[in-house]
């Protein structure tokens, strides 16, 4: 499986934020395109 560095990114902001919301916002992603990308990861 290959991860993108957008990827990554989000992995770190979800881990350090705590939260998959604030996660993407400072991604500038969507909630639903974050957490599909996530989903994605698992």
């Amino acid at each position: 499986m290959r991860f993108d560095l957008v990827d990554l990114r989000l992995f770190l902001l979800v881990a350090e934020r705590g939260s998959i919301t604030h996660g993407a916002e400072l991604a500038g992603l969507a909630l639903a395109s974050a957490s599909a990308r996530i989903k994605g990861m698992e």
